[in-house]
């Protein structure tokens, strides 16, 4: 619906209340004194009043909605004794209202109106009460008003406008450009600030500004590039290979102390590990470093861990985490393995990760719920009986078992083994062989970014003429396009400065390169207006290749893209649909997938509110990573596959991993990586609905937020989000001690508040449609979270009525009532895609497109492929 009032409360309903509403307190208290009259009477008067005062809005079509004039007339009449000339009580008239919203004065006075009245602190409480139905559409209105006034705020017109590249584009561009890999800590991605977001995405015009603060940020990041790029000698940490032979550590005596624990023994070749951790004991580190750091620069190193196995009594194989001790927890955690070798033919477990100089001991953990030590196990048996006795009421006897505890010295930090595990056979147990580091690892040396821009140097002069030679090479790709004299000469004469006043070749170009880095020419994705400003400009080849490439890949075209653009085939739409086929198998569409999918999706949201670990206990680490995978990897299905974009409100598989098939009840299914799984008939999985992640960010961690999941639903799948609520409108209240009200009641509850009651009868139901899944979206058919417990908790009620008059009674129903808004989805998914790819909101002269897409999609290939193929061949995407 977009900003248009609920199509169930008809005009004529909205007429009489702005009538009732139209008459001033000295007539109203006169006439329909509260309980004054009977209802007979008071109806008769109703009636009358009807037809005789302000007759004309009955005029209104269902369809119609108030004007801001009529709601202007009636808050004259009604609120003008305490809000007009003689008056103005808080400053505010509402004689003086327009309907300017442009007015900034005008517009903040309509608000406060707005959060006053919802409040319910206007009228004042010896004045008669609004109806809610006319104060639904006040609000409404005026929220209208203002999403209209942020839209025009936004708005280009329907032209795109000049746009920098945001952080993530200029990473990329980076990346392709330099052919660079950046280690931890010195990605522009890191140091950069994250970009301004308008209509839902980081890529439109009027959010992406640069101010000189952040041209400051560009230049130091270009100055880092530059020196990464192009270097002198050889590197100042050459690659090295360091181990660390767990026989070894064991033999020094070093871990004697854990040694004598059970979950730890030395064995021929190296240790046992059946439970607990061992470190590295600065016994391996970077040749002639002092610190206990394998890393001496940030950089790429490779891990290898080489290691057998034993499973346990139960066919488990161990499993091991390798970590580093760092300040950052989000770098602690290097990998993580199976150890599935079997133990006399070891195995290496190798990965190559990121470090930077900043951590010290490496760790290798077993991972699991083996615990062979009961700290205290005889106190605890001591406390365990003395319970026993107390609740039988033999406190006597308690005194004397505690005394007996205190004689046998069972205080202090003992532990004990626990005798039911000292058979460590039946568990999995992982032989550590060596562990190795290799690094910093160099891909070549001097780097690829140095060689593709000086070529083989020997061959070469140092000198003016070899600086213009490579620009030459150069610009083209930095600036996306072929340049103009003008353009080289002034990039050649930042190197010639440089040169003159006594900088090395060397030196010089990376001056050059920094100013490059932070041309407007490079930062900006540049397409000239139009000389005529009323009519569209068709956009030439080389800027429909900057236009695919930054929809699709995030990033500089490719050299099939500047080899398309310099043919002039992209000025044919058929080309562009070509190139649309061959960019999203490419790998740079993992970016599209990342980017579009991950903003339209929100898939930042899911964690805003970590799941209480208290009462959900199965929530952990890897489940956490996996929710958040789980809808960009089904967005990467639906693409890959070409399956219908209606699999995104049901579908009959998912795409989980293990620890997501263990969560939804799913079997058979094995291993980290995430794959298409076909769903039984009945399943409450498939599509958005059902993932876990969706329901994460309707919750606060304890209990879930229907109002939240619904305002989800509706602003991702149908771009209609509701109106904002009024400041200090307040939460839905959780359960106090004594209480015991699931959510659905105590929405009801909060339903029964007048100025909340409009929205949430609209908004509740979509939300409490999903009351079956929990916090964690596990599957619920009794209530959990919060103080349910045991037996006796409630049912689970799904049902309700959407505000189409749609009424369903289980989440099913609602499914399929949802998939039969197939269309509206459509659009809205057009109208998304369209703002990512152009970098601009959505514009009334889209709605033909937009429809023409839609339309299409429903008819013909219901995918997302088809979905790009006609974006990418219409005018607006290849016009200026």
């Amino acid at each position: 619906m977009g900003g248009r009032h609920p199509q169930f409360l008809p005009a004529a309903s909205v007429a009489k209340y702005l009538v009732l509403s139209a008459l001033p307190h000295s007539i109203t208290s006169r006439i329909i004194p509260g309980s004054a009259r009977p209802p007979l009477i008071r109806g008769l008067l109703t009636a009358w009043l009807l037809l005789a005062v302000l007759q004309p809005l009955t005029a209104l079509r269902a369809d119609e909605t108030p004007t801001l004039s009529q709601l202007r007339s009636v808050l004259q009449q009604h609120c003008l004794d305490c809000h007009g000339p003689e008056t103005a009580e808080a400053g505010l008239r509402v004689d003086q209202l327009s309907d300017d919203f442009n007015d900034r004065d005008n517009s903040l006075a309509w608000i406060e109106i707005r959060n006053a009245i919802n409040l319910g602190e206007m009228p004042p409480q010896d004045r008669p009460r609004l109806p809610s139905e006319f104060v639904q559409v006040l609000s409404s209105t005026i929220s209208s008003q203002m999403r209209a006034l942020d839209h025009a705020r936004i708005s280009t017109g329907g032209r795109v406008l000049l746009r920098r590249m945001n952080r993530h584009e200029y990473t990329n561009t980076i990346s392709d450009l330099l052919a660079m890999k950046f280690p931890t800590g010195e990605s522009p991605l890191e140091v950069l600030p994250p970009d301004g977001t308008a209509a839902g995405f980081d890529r439109v015009s009027t959010a992406l500004l640069l101010d000189p603060s952040l041209l400051t940020q560009y230049y130091q990041v270009a100055r880092q590039i530059a020196a990464r790029a192009i270097v002198d000698g050889p590197p100042e940490f050459p690659t090295a290979v360091m181990r660390l032979e767990y026989e070894d550590i064991a033999e020094s005596g070093a871990i004697s102390y854990l040694l004598r624990r059970l979950g730890m023994n030395p064995v021929p070749g190296g240790i046992e590990l059946i439970e607990g951790s061992t470190r590295s004991f600065g016994m391996l580190r970077y040749p002639d470093r002092r610190d206990n750091n394998v890393a001496p620069l940030s950089g790429f190193y490779r891990f290898t861990l080489r290691a057998g196995a034993a499973p346990g009594a139960d066919g488990t194989w161990p499993r091991v985490t390798l970590k580093h001790n760092h300040p950052d927890e989000s770098m602690q955690q290097i990998a993580e393995w199976i150890i599935t070798a079997p133990r006399d033919e070891p195995q290496e477990y190798t990965v190559i990760v990121a470090r930077d100089t900043l951590g010290g001991e490496l760790n290798v953990a077993m991972q699991g719920s083996v615990t062979l030590y009961t700290s205290q196990r005889p106190g605890e048996d001591f406390m365990r009986r003395n319970d026993q006795l107390g609740e039988q009421g033999d406190f006597a006897a308690t005194l004397r078992l505690d005394g007996r505890k205190i004689a046998e010295g069972w205080g202090g930090d003992r532990s004990t083994p626990d005798p039911e595990k000292l058979d460590t056979t039946q568990f999995p147990r992982a032989y550590l062989d060596y562990l190795e580091v290799e690094g910093p690892l160099y891909d070549q040396w001097p780097p690829r970014s140095h060689t593709m821009l000086l070529g083989d140097e020997q061959q070469q002069p140092q000198d003016l003429t070899r600086a213009e030679q490579i620009l030459r090479e150069f610009l083209p790709r930095a600036y996306r396009r072929p340049v103009t004299a003008a353009e080289l000469s002034s990039t050649l004469a930042v190197i010639d400065r440089e040169l003159q006043n006594g900088a090395d070749f060397h030196a010089a170009l990376r001056t050059g390169l920094t100013a490059v880095l932070t041309s407007p020419l490079f930062l900006y994705l540049t397409e000239p207006a139009p000389l005529d400003t009323t009519a569209p400009r068709l956009l030439n080849d080389y800027e429909l290749a900057s236009r695919l490439s930054y929809f699709l890949w995030s990033s500089m075209p490719d050299e099939e893209l500047f080899r398309a653009a310099a043919a002039g085939e992209l000025q044919h739409a058929e080309n562009r649909r070509r190139q649309v086929d061959r960019m999203l198998a490419a790998p740079g569409a993992d970016r599209f997938i990342t980017s579009f999918a991950g903003q339209w999706l929100r898939t930042d949201s899911f964690l805003n509110f970590a799941p209480d670990r208290n009462l959900y206990k199965e929530f952990d680490d890897k489940l956490a990573d996996a929710v958040l995978r789980e809808p960009l990897e089904f967005f990467r299905t639906v693409l890959q596959q070409d399956l219908p974009v209606t699999s995104f409100l049901s579908s009959d598989f998912v795409v989980i991993n293990d620890r997501l098939a263990r969560h939804y009840g799913i079997s058979d299914v094995n291993g980290d990586e995430f794959r298409r799984v076909a769903l039984p008939a009945d399943s409450e999985r498939g599509g958005l609905l059902g993932m876990a992640g969706i329901h994460l960010a309707g919750s606060d961690g304890i209990r879930t937020k229907p109002v939240s999941r619904a305002a989800y639903l509706r602003e991702v799948l149908f771009a209609n989000p509701p109106d904002p609520p009024p400041p200090n409108a307040g939460e839905v209240e959780p359960n106090i001690r004594g209480e015991n009200l699931t959510v659905r009641e105590r929405l009801l509850q909060h339903q029964q508040i007048e100025a909340c009651a409009g929205c949430h009868r609209n908004l509740d139901p979509w939300g409490l449609a999903l009351e079956n899944f929990n916090v964690t979206g596990q599957w619920r058919e009794l209530q959990d979270g919060e103080n349910f417990r045991g037996d006796r908790r409630p049912a689970i009620d799904a049902s309700g009525t959407l505000p189409n008059g749609r009424s369903f009674a289980s989440y099913a129903e609602f499914r399929q009532l949802i998939l039969e808004q197939h269309l509206r989805f459509r659009r809205a998914l057009t109208g998304k895609l369209l703002t990512y790819a152009l970098g601009r909101p959505v514009e009334p002269t889209d709605d033909d497109l937009i429809n023409s897409i839609a339309d299409t999609m429903a008819t013909e290939q219901d995918t997302l492929r088809t979905l790009i193929k006609l974006l990418v061949s219409s005018e607006q995407f290849a016009s200026k």
